[in-house]
This record gives C-alpha cells, sequence and structure tokens, in this order.
C-alpha cells in the first residue's frame, strides 16, 4: 500500500459516512486496496519453466493513479498511432465558473455540455468557410481539475490541420485564419448559451439564480494555440493526467499533516484531508467517457482515415512498403506489451499461462513454499526482471 492509498484507507469510514455520491465512495473503497492482499491474486508461468510472476489484482479504476500509470502509457502510444503526421492545433474549452458550483451535482450534464458545444463549435464554423462539406478530425479530452486540484472542467481538443472532402476525394490543410479569434469565441458562445438554457428548462430545480447567471453570460475566453508541427507533444501532455486524476505518485510527498505535490513546475502543499477532498471531486461517474474521438479519427470512420493517409502519402510520394503491410494497414510494433512479465517471458518471449488463481489474503502455492507466508508481490520481479 502506497501513501496516497494509506491516506485514502485512513479516511474511509469518514467517507463513508459522508454525504458523497456512491460512484465516489465505491471508487475510494477499491483504491484504497488496488494491488494488496485484500485483492485477489494471478499466478502467471512461463511455459518452457522460466520464469513466474505473481500478481494481486487491480481495481482498474480510472480514478485510481496506480493503476492508469500503464493505461497512461498504452493511450499514448496507440494514440500516435492513429493520429496523422501532419501538423494539429490545441484547443481549449472553458466551462463559465458560475457553472462550478453546480457541477458535482449536474456531472454528466456539464460534461455532454463541454463535448457537445466544442465538436458543434468546430463544425459550424467549417460549414460557414471555404471548407463547407469537408470531414475533420479531432480527439477531445477531458480535464475536470487545475493545478492544485481545484475544480477546473474544461476539455481539451487536438484538431488535425488536414481536413477530407469526401465527395471529390482531396484533403485540405486548414488556413490559420480560419481560427479568427473573435469569431470563434462568438460561435462557442451562441452554442454554451443554448446548453445552459437546455439545462435549466430540463433541470428547473437547478435555480432561478443559475438562470439568471446564463441571462448575463456575454464573454466566454478560449484559448487556441498555435500550430505544432506533430500531434506528439501534445499526446506527451496529455498523456500526464488523462485517464481519470490528475494525481500522479511520483510527484507526491508527505510532510506530517501535509501532502506536497508538483504540476507544471509549481510546488503546492494541501492538508491531508482537503488534498482527499480535492482528489474526490474528481471521480467521474461510472460509464462516462473522458475521451471522445471525432470525425475521420472516430472508430466508425477508421476506413476514411487510412484514405486520408493514403492521400498525404501519395502528396508526400512517400514509399508505401516502409510503412504499410500487405493489406495497406500502417506496420506497428507493440513494444510496451513485451516490457510486461505477466504477458511475455522476459527471458524467451513466450506468451504466458495464468498457472493459479488465489482468493483475498492467499497466497500460491508455489510462492507459499518458497517464501512463506508473506510471498513477494508484483515490485519485487519487476526489479528481478530488470
Amino acid at each position: 500500500m502506497n501513501e496516497f492509498q494509506q491516506l485514502i484507507y485512513n479516511r474511509l469510514d469518514k467517507i463513508n459516512e459522508s454525504n458523497l455520491p456512491k460512484h465516489v465512495k465505491d471508487v475510494a473503497n477499491k483504491v484504497a486496496i488496488c494491488r494488496t492482499n485484500a485483492m485477489p491474486g494471478r499466478l502467471y508461468s512461463c511455459p518452457n519453466g522460466h520464469f513466474s510472476i505473481f500478481y494481486r489484482e487491480s481495481c482498474n479504476s480510472r480514478a485510481c493513479p496506480t493503476c492508469q500509470h500503464e493505461n497512461k502509457q498504452k493511450w499514448n502510444s496507440n494514440t500516435k498511432d492513429l493520429v496523422l503526421d501532419v501538423p494539429h492545433y490545441h484547443i481549449v474549452f472553458k466551462l463559465p465558473t458560475f457553472c462550478y458550483p453546480y457541477f458535482t451535482k449536474f456531472y454528466k450534464q456539464f460534461i455532454h455540455i463541454l463535448f457537445n458545444t466544442s465538436s458543434k463549435a468546430i463544425l459550424t464554423i467549417l460549414k460557414y468557410s471555404q471548407y463547407k462539406n469537408t470531414t475533420p478530425g479531432f480527439i477531445c479530452v477531458l480535464h475536470t481539475h487545475g493545478d492544485e486540484l481545484q475544480l477546473h472542467p474544461h476539455l481539451h481538443m487536438i484538431l488535425s490541420s488536414v481536413i477530407l472532402d469526401k465527395k471529390n476525394n482531396k484533403i485540405f490543410h486548414l488556413n490559420d485564419t480560419l481560427f479568427n479569434f473573435n469569431d470563434f469565441q462568438d460561435f462557442y458562445l451562441t452554442l454554451l448559451k443554448n446548453e445552459l438554457f437546455k439545462l435549466y428548462f430540463k433541470y428547473p430545480d437547478i435555480g432561478e439564480l443559475f438562470l439568471k447567471q446564463v441571462r448575463n453570460f456575454k464573454e466566454q475566453r478560449i484559448f487556441i494555440s498555435q500550430k505544432y508541427d506533430s500531434a506528439n507533444h501534445l499526446i506527451d501532455y496529455l498523456t500526464k493526467t488523462i485517464k481519470g486524476s490528475g494525481i500522479i505518485l511520483n510527484d507526491l510527498e508527505k510532510e506530517q499533516d501535509y501532502v506536497i505535490f508538483n504540476r507544471n513546475e509549481n510546488s503546492n502543499s494541501l492538508k491531508d484531508d482537503e488534498f482527499i477532498r480535492r482528489y474526490l471531486l474528481h471521480v467521474l461517474p461510472q460509464y462516462t467517457k473522458s475521451v471522445r474521438y471525432m470525425g475521420f479519427y472516430s472508430t466508425a470512420s477508421r476506413s476514411i482515415l487510412q484514405e486520408i493517409k493514403f492521400l498525404i502519402a501519395e502528396e508526400r510520394v512517400m514509399l508505401f512498403d516502409d510503412f504499410y503491410d500487405s493489406d495497406y494497414n500502417l506496420k506497428k510494433e507493440h513494444p510496451l506489451e513485451k516490457l510486461e512479465p505477466h504477458k511475455f517471458c522476459p527471458l524467451c518471449n513466450a506468451k504466458m499461462f495464468l498457472a493459479e488463481k488465489v482468493d483475498e489474503f492467499k497466497a500460491p502455492s508455489i510462492l507459499r513454499i518458497k517464501f512463506g507466508k508473506d510471498p513477494p508481490l508484483e515490485d519485487l520481479f519487476k526489479r528481478l526482471v530488470a
């Protein structure tokens, strides 16, 4: 159990007795015992007898910084394989601050508003430009936290500078003047106000004050960056805090009754209770998607994405054999899987098999015979592999 888990574990009674939503309490209880002896275990072995490794099961919660470390790396690798090798824009869409007091009560509704209005803003501005009837590609990543883990819901968008005119089978490169700052703000503001009005009329118990604030809402700042030569820098930046909370275990330090954490080269400190309170603010409801792929980056449009890659390759006069296999799919390797010892033997690369499952607080017989009642866990085996 790491120090972060210990903080949660020591406050489980208080959390369970609070008026926090059920999904938040469930996550806290799972994260507190993740990969500890309180979870079932699995023993994986090499078919050639070279190697065995024992794992305690994880909670696999996206709010768990332990579980999401590997998932972040997989997302980074898979997303870099997915995106086009062309310049990309980084755009940030925000909710007005008067929405924050209502956010945790209407979590799913506000998240839907962020995703919906941001995608509509892009599609609307294309509709009224010279790029009418084209298909863009963009990836939206939800963040609910600021640098001090305060509530700060916003959406990061990675937008491809290349769009597809499917009717004529042509690609276009977006002109930077398309993102005239004032026009873009106006589009987003209009769409956002419409969605906030809909929220009030659907849930009038949100209050008259909210309606008054929406009516008086006249400006919303959107951050639009310069165009990056590649999406890789943006993907690396978002990987740090994607897949759940903005907590990175290596950036945490415990000092008496305080937790010290580093964000964007700044050091912050919070009292233990306040740190956990802010952490629990960002536990998303179950089945809420925090990453969405739109346009030709969506799962349903992968065939269109392949067409665009061919068109870009033709434009650059690239050698297809260097990048595509016989089925015209991009060649790629999976180095991450080779580094996971429960999937492949580090000595002979044979696929590991599940040799034994055990219940909570139990150990596989082979480990119990060799190490006694307290067998080593995953960390020791990773050190041995290294």
